[in-house]
């Protein structure tokens, strides 16, 4: 399952990556465990914000 959501909402489970994003992967259901990603796995897309502010500049060049 995927979580859209700031980090800070999360109130029950497990963070397992440091990642500033909002797009979670989750696993288990009684006690979850999310796991944040960087990129989109079907377009590519950048997902966290460091990523996405770094490809803004970029492309400001």
């Amino acid at each position: 399952m995927v979580r859209i959501g700031p980090m800070h909402t999360i109130t029950n489970g497990r963070i397992l990556t440091e990642i500033d994003t909002e797009y979670f992967l989750v696993f288990g259901e009684e006690r979850p465990v999310y796991a944040g990603i960087n990129y989109c796995p079907f377009c590519g897309r950048a997902l966290s914000r460091g990523l996405w502010n770094l490809e803004k500049k970029k492309q400001g060049r």
